[in-house]
């Protein structure tokens, strides 16, 4: 037998006589005696929003309501009841009852301290008239969908707004069963972070595509973990209503959202609970598996002025629930936990914890196809919402990667309605709808009408002659925006990075500066539509990858053909031999470097492994840092610098030695054939420009100059100037490998043990320089055997590759260090002309080369790599000059870059925690060890994006509180 009572709590006649409250009704049930010093704060609150000014009269009445007249009661075991005379209670912090005095001074000092102070304002959308604005980019806000996405966005504030005063602005008690559901789901939040409630061994790990969420699931039991960290742009009750809005769509209308249910001696009680709701959540799985449905009671709680909770407690039945058009469905459990704090700098930070129960056995491909994917959604979706609330003035430089996220993604759905002959038209459909459901768009247009049509040009992202625009902001028109998308199109496409190429697209439009120094957020807004273009270009990411296959192919084919012909050539079977030893070499130290990257996690080092084998790994690495992959948890390095590790072993272990074979076997032949010429210079010019793309796509790197200002950036900022430095570099590079090549084989031909001297002299020296400077070891943090061998690999790499490459970027004091990079191009080209010299002198052989061909030879490549130095030294910003002559270590180095950090470049300075401890070791007692300790419970609290697990573990014990 199931009875229901609905009891309206009484004696609140006094408060609506005051203004505090509208309606009796809006006072809901108390369970207890005392108010807490939160539950003050929340009715002075109410309070504020309902009195035009702050007086002492209204101090007066509010204080000797409270603490006088005692209107308020409730009786014991949280069950209501007639009003009571007695007086009314506030204890403190310390559990004890506050007295007189205490109780008006804190009630005086909440309401000199309101606490609802939001960030910004979300106001209701007001349709704008065709008639008020000729403008076409004005006229997209009152287009039909503009209306229709208008209206919603009314329906959804004035739901949320009603919330917000709800959960805000009333004095709410819990019962003790409340209660417990609240430690309950705090407690699932601690279990996921100490990882001691939940018996993890029985689980697997799982990472979402996005960095917020992280997991643990067992298939056999149907149990998943899930825990989720992120921001929203707002104030925590704005988050809270909006998330109050989400679940409320899974709501089963029969409940009511202002109902409390209690079971008791088998019968029901509703009463009316602004704090407490039931809601009924379908999980409708495709066939043959079954459906579940999980009934939770939510319970809403505010913690402090700037905090609030809600607890999803799973309830195992309830009488309205029924089943759904009779079809069988299974009782799952959903036990979550949303804590939503509001931090200072206009955001709020919201911890998800879920523990969800699906009644038995689910297949991976549910849990990876469906149930992750669908939090995803839920995270994304608070995400985009507050985004797109954010008015002009309110966004901030990170706000620019969500809303081109969101930009990109409108623009996919909107190609979704249509075929590919309709993709340009369809994009810029999408483009629209993001101008007007983003509250600073819809600001933005009024003041630049132009930004419409730079979007939709960008859409098309279609290759076209690139021009500058000189024009200033103030006097853009739709034609100047047009050109910048073009310029934008071309330059995404001689670049490896997103960054890099809107940093080179800002610096040589002047109108884009001007708009960056008003806008902020523009910079990343147009790296994520950037890199999408990269991504999705028939010319852009997939053009790279087939050059990095296309090398790689090239470069294997001349190897095996050149080997070949060795093998097939009487008295030259030598060289194919060591060609092949050379193809062989290489590969063993590639899978060295994708062991040391990837050795944590398994499946990724057997997948590296596999392209390394089938020669594709250059192609993959050109994919990874196109597509703008991050650096994982289990990586050592970031796919750029991988990227590099690779290009350089195949330099040092194939492309540099096989060219040494080769003008040797072409000196001693005593027939030069033309196949053979031409295989030396495709390789020189392959090293050529594989030098100067690494150390181009590193010193243009928005990233990289971030980090290290003082070193990246001798790279000019305009086109013509980045062309003519990079063409120079080229040619310098493919002058000097010609001049180094030639050498080396000249001194082997004349006497192979004057070769062994030189360039066991050469690299014997440098060596010793860095042991003799401390030096020597590499800055990985990896440490026992696999340190000394990684360092003596790394150190004897940097010098060949200075010696027969160039490799500019190889300057840095962390890889082979300015001066020792000075001093061997020095020697590499002094040697050149030495070598020419005693095979003049001492060469015996009836096939020597007549010396006035060599004599040519040798001062055409001087000339080359003279006119391509001058160039170089002439392009480049002269305040970079120093890094290539410097002393300093990388101790030094990263010294001087601690010095040189703001308080605010946290995330800089974390970096060099990251190296071996030898890095820091002479002065990070003094520098590092003292921000740590000071900062460590700080960074803990707040979480920042690089207070990683990984990180943690690099820091040295002594650094640590």
């Amino acid at each position: 037998m199931m009875s229901k009572t609905k009891i309206v709590p009484m004696g609140s006649q006094s408060l609506t006589a005051l203004g505090i409250l509208s309606s009796p009704e809006d006072l809901l049930p108390l369970a207890t005696l005392q108010l807490t010093a939160s539950n003050l704060h929340a009715l002075v609150d109410r309070f504020l929003l309902t009195s035009k000014s702050i007086d002492e009269s209204n101090v007066g009445a509010f204080v000797s309501y409270l603490f006088q007249e005692g209107t308020l009661t409730a009786l014991e075991e949280g069950r209501r009841a007639n009003p009571a005379t007695a007086p009314l209670k506030i204890i403190n912090n310390d559990g004890k009852v506050m007295d007189d005095a205490e109780q008006t001074s804190s009630v005086v000092e909440t309401l000199a301290n309101p606490s609802q102070k939001p960030f910004f304002k979300r106001t209701k959308v007001v349709p704008v008239q065709t008639q008020q604005s000729s403008s076409t980019a004005l006229s997209i806000l009152s287009s039909p969908e503009a209306t229709s996405f208008i209206k919603n966005y009314n329906k959804d504030l004035e739901f949320e707004n009603e919330k917000i005063v709800q959960m805000t602005n009333v004095v709410q008690m819990y019962s003790p069963a409340e209660e417990m559901m609240i430690a309950s789901a705090l407690g699932l939040i601690e279990g996921m972070k100490m990882k001691g409630a939940i018996p993890f061994k029985e689980f697997k790990a799982t990472f979402s595509s996005i960095k917020y969420l992280r997991g643990f699931y067992n298939l056999k039991s149907g149990d998943i973990y899930q825990e989720a960290n992120f921001s929203a742009r707002g104030n925590h009750t704005d988050v809270a209503a909006r998330i109050t809005n989400y679940w409320n769509r899974f709501e089963n209308p029969a409940f009511g959202a202002s109902k409390e249910t209690n079971l008791e001696n088998e019968s029901y009680i509703e009463v009316p609970n602004g704090h407490s709701s039931i809601y009924c959540q379908p999980y409708n799985f495709p066939s043959p598996l079954t459906d579940r449905e999980a009934i939770c009671n939510i319970v809403w709680k505010r913690i402090s002025n700037k905090s609030i909770m809600a607890s999803y407690h799973p309830l195992t039945h309830h009488p309205k629930v029924e089943d759904k058009d009779g079809k069988s469905v299974i009782r799952a459990s959903f036990h979550a936990v949303y804590c939503l704090t509001q931090l200072d700098d206009g955001t709020t930070d919201v911890q998800m914890g879920f523990h969800i129960n699906f009644g038995g056995h689910l297949p991976k491909a549910i849990v990876n196809g469906f149930i992750i994917p669908s939090t995803d959604r839920v995270i994304s979706k608070h995400l985009v919402y507050f985004a797109n609330s954010l008015t002009l003035d309110n966004l901030k430089e990170a706000d620019g990667k969500l809303l081109g996220e969101i930009l990109v993604n409108q623009i996919k759905k909107a190609r979704t309605r249509g075929g590919w002959k309709k993709r340009a038209d369809l994009g810029k459909v999408g483009v629209d709808e993001f101008l007007y459901i983003s509250a600073a768009m819809r600001q933005l247009l009024p003041l630049h009408p132009w930004f419409r049509a730079l979007l939709h040009e960008i859409s098309l992202n279609q290759v076209k002659g690139a021009r500058t625009v000189a024009t200033a902001l103030s006097d853009m028109k739709d034609h100047d925006a047009i050109n910048l998308a073009k310029g934008m199109s071309t330059i995404v496409l001689s670049n490896t990075e997103a960054p890099s190429a809107v940093d080179h697209w800002i610096a040589q439009n002047l109108a884009l500066e001007e708009f960056e120094k008003e806008h902020q957020w523009m910079r990343s807004f147009f790296v994520e539509i950037a890199q999408y273009n990269l991504n999705t270009s028939n010319f852009g990411l997939r053009l790279r990858v087939f050059d990095g296959a296309l090398l790689s192919t090239i470069d294997l084919i001349t190897d095996i053909y050149m080997t070949v012909r060795f093998f097939n050539t009487e008295g030259q079977e030598g060289y194919g031999m060591t060609n092949a030893w050379l193809i062989g070499l290489t590969m063993f130290f590639q899978i060295i470097v994708a062991y040391v990257q990837n050795g944590k996690k398994p499946s990724s080092f057997f997948h590296d492994l596999f392209c390394i084998l089938t020669g594709f790994k250059p192609a993959l690495d050109a994919y990874r840092v196109g597509s703008g992959a991050e650096k994982q948890d289990h990586h050592h390095v970031s796919p750029l610098e991988e990227m590099s590790y690779c290009k350089i072993t195949e330099l040092v272990f194939e492309a540099v030695p096989a060219a040494i074979v080769q003008i040797y076997a072409l000196l001693i032949a005593k027939e030069q054939k033309l196949d053979a010429l031409i295989s030396i210079m495709v390789s020189a010019a392959t090293i050529g420009f594989t030098s100067a793309m690494l150390s181009y796509d590193w010193d243009t790197s928005p990233t990289q100059r971030a980090k290290n200002p003082g070193f990246y950036g001798y790279i000019p900022d305009k086109a013509l100037s980045r062309a003519a430095c990079f063409l120079s570099m080229m040619s310098l590079s493919f002058a000097h490998v010609l001049l180094q090549t030639l050498s080396c084989a000249l001194l082997f031909a004349t006497n192979p043990r004057w070769l062994v001297y030189y360039l066991a002299g050469d690299i014997g020296l440098f060596l010793l320089y860095k042991v003799a400077r401390r030096d020597f070891y590499y800055w990985l943090n990896v440490s026992g055997v696999l340190r000394f061998f990684s360092s003596f690999i790394v150190r004897f790499g940097a010098k060949i590759m200075v010696n027969f490459t160039l490799l500019i970027h190889l300057r840095h004091p962390g890889e082979a260090g300015s001066f020792p990079f000075l001093v061997s191009v020095l020697l590499s080209v002094a040697a050149s002309f030495v070598s020419v010299q005693l095979y003049s002198n001492h060469y015996k052989g009836d096939d020597k080369i007549d010396d006035e061909r060599l004599q040519a030879i040798l001062s055409t490549l001087y000339g080359v790599w003279f006119i391509s130095l001058v160039t170089f030294v002439a392009v480049i910003k002269r305040e970079y000059l120093h890094t290539f002559y410097s002393f300093d270590t990388l101790s030094d180095f990263n010294r001087k870059l601690t010095l040189n950090l703001r308080d605010d470049q946290e995330d800089i300075k974390c970096l060099v925690l990251e190296e071996h401890p030898d890095t820091f070791s002479g002065w990070g007692e003094e520098l590092l060890k003292p921000w740590t300790l000071k900062n460590w419970a700080r960074w803990e609290e707040e979480k920042p994006a690089w207070f990683t697990d990984t990180w943690i573990e690099s820091v040295p014990n002594e650094y640590v509180p």
